[in-house]
């Protein structure tokens, strides 16, 4: 067990530092969004008397940090061993010293606790690297690690790194808080009462379950100690230095669909139309901003308190602007005109496919007719659909692609929807992997790759398609639907570009371009030329959550 309290100059400091750690690859979603997972935390603590300070460094390391380390980067790059030998202290490495140093140097040296909100993989990484650091300068402290990623992967896949003292899986407030008693004497709390906690006990891994906190209790997110100007950018609706905060009016996803592991963490709940409406008021007084980011993983979840919340809204707060992910199950042409009267201006529709049979096997529980009939009537009303899809699924057939591209064909052209297309990865503790006899899938191995790579798994069909047969499918499909995807790409950048004439050029045109740079090294030039041209003029924010 750590001492009770950190102890420096002869005084017990009990301070809890909470950390929104940076990453160790560029290769993450260039966003500004405000941690509000740490800031939740941070308010609940807050309000139970802890001493705190808070330090969000992905939004530097992504836009202000250029001479940081970047493992997919060959000239910011480094090796697995260089990494880990640096972590165990058995090598130095001026690179890894230097991207620690700068962000660990900045944390208060004297806590009793630094607790890390890891929400993806390439966090985890620099998360070690940091605790190492804190670790080095404190060793009286204690180091807690959580977050999204702690509490969807298995313990045994981080435990096996050290660094952390301990490890919360899902809501950190009661963890935290009761560890932070604990540590400064309680002796009526113990490592096996904290809900969520993970542990190491010699060679003893000790796991008390998952944390949960219901919606009704989590506090509004409180940024104190954050500055606030990184996080502003130019948004065509809200306009120029924008500062969108995040808010949920629910926790956990509704849904289960068969290749997310959204489901894991946490369990659906709902805040009360009283409590969502009178803390989007009071955030957006405390903080001078009428626009929100709502943070759910479907804001439809309850369609019936939705509309009771967008009522409230659109009475109180008229001035308020707003985006979030929404099912296309469960929602309304009237809900749409709800939404959209309570200032919502974007929503962002997990769709994945547009043909009924691979709708039904992703689990996402919706008529291709009433996907078309929301889209249509979203333009109606002025929402922007932005459209996520996959390709390459698990017994994709050419009736996949048709259907594909003809929901492309459909809505490229329109300024109200925005197609955002990815290949099909096939996620460990996803339904998919972990039931695959129900999804026909058999034979699913890993794929050998470096640990900072992210996670991919080979697999068979039980039609009788070897992972030979589905990668050669893959790839005919992929070429059927080149067109399309460039079409997308090219639309979508000409759509954020600058303005001026660029938002004028086909998109079309693009893909011919591209195509010619194909077969003439002079049309390559001229084609690369102008891509480049126009990438310099788009905006490096992407309004995706």
């Amino acid at each position: 067990m750590k001492e009770m309290c950190a102890v420096t100059g002869g005084h017990l400091n009990r301070h809890v530092v909470l950390i929104h750690p940076p990453a160790i690859s560029k290769r993450y979603l260039k966003t500004k969004f405000m941690p509000y997972g740490m800031s939740v935390l941070y308010s609940f603590l807050r309000e139970h008397g802890v001493a705190l300070e808070q330090h969000d460094f992905l939004m530097e390391y992504l836009f202000r940090a250029d001479e940081d380390i970047d493992y997919h980067n060959p000239e910011k790059t480094f090796s697995e061993r260089d990494f880990f030998s640096f972590l165990d202290g058995s090598a130095s490495s001026q690179d890894l010293e230097a991207f620690t140093a700068k962000y660990g140097n900045r944390i208060r040296p004297d806590a009793q606790i630094y607790a890390f909100s890891i929400v993806a993989y390439h966090q985890f990484w620099a998360s070690l690297l940091l605790a190492r650091h804190l670790r080095s300068i404190n060793p009286g402290s204690v180091i807690v690690f959580g977050g999204p990623f702690i509490t969807i992967k298995p313990s045994r896949s981080y435990v096996m790194y050290g660094q952390a003292d301990y490890w919360i899986k899902g809501s950190g407030e009661i963890p935290l808080l009761m560890l932070h008693r604990m540590m400064c004497g309680d002796r009526r709390i113990s490592v096996e009462q904290i809900p969520g906690l993970v542990a190491v006990d010699g060679n003893r891994l000790q796991e008390f379950g998952v944390a949960r906190l219901p919606a009704e209790q989590e506090r509004m997110p409180d940024f104190h100690g954050l500055a606030l100007e990184p996080y502003r950018y130019n948004h065509p609706v809200s306009g120029t230095h924008t500062l969108f905060l995040p808010y949920r009016v629910s926790k956990g996803c509704p849904s289960r669909c068969s290749f997310c592991t959204g489901r894991l963490v946490d369990r659906y709940d709902h805040k009360s139309v009283e409590k969502i409406v009178n803390e989007v008021k009071a955030l957006a007084e405390k903080y001078g901003t009428h626009t929100f980011q709502f943070a759910d993983a479907s804001i439809n979840g309850n369609p019936g308190r939705l509309a009771e919340v967008c009522d409230r809204l659109a009475q109180e707060f008229p001035e308020i602007r707003w985006y979030s992910y929404a099912k296309v199950n469960g929602f309304t042409r009237e809900l749409l005109s709800k939404v959209k009267n309570a200032g919502c201006f974007a929503l962002f529709w997990g769709v994945e496919s547009a043909y009924q049979p691979t709708i039904r096997l992703l689990g996402k529980r919706f008529d291709v007719e009433n996907l078309y009939a929301l889209i249509d009537h979203s333009g109606t009303v002025g929402i922007k659909s932005y459209i996520h899809l996959i390709y390459n699924t698990p017994h994709e057939s050419e009736h996949d692609v048709r259907a594909l591209t003809g929901l492309i064909e459909r809505y490229i052209d329109s300024d109200h929807v925005v197609f955002l297309p990815q290949r099909f990865l096939l996620e460990a503790h996803s339904l998919m992997y972990e039931h695959p006899d129900r999804y026909g899938l058999s034979n699913i191995r890993k794929v050998e790759a470096g640990v900072f790579e992210r996670e991919q798994f080979l697999y068979d069909e039980t039609s009788g398609l070897t992972s030979e047969d589905v990668r050669k499918r893959n790839e005919r499909h992929r070429a059927m639907l080149a067109d399309h995807l460039e079409w997308i790409r090219y639309r979508n950048m000409v759509n954020g570009s600058s303005g001026g004439w660029i938002s004028r050029l086909p998109p079309k045109l693009l893909v011919r371009s591209g195509k010619l740079a194909r077969r003439s090294g002079l049309a390559r030039k001229v084609h690369e030329g102008l891509v480049g041209w126009i990438q310099a003029r788009s905006p490096d924010i992407r309004e995706q959550l």
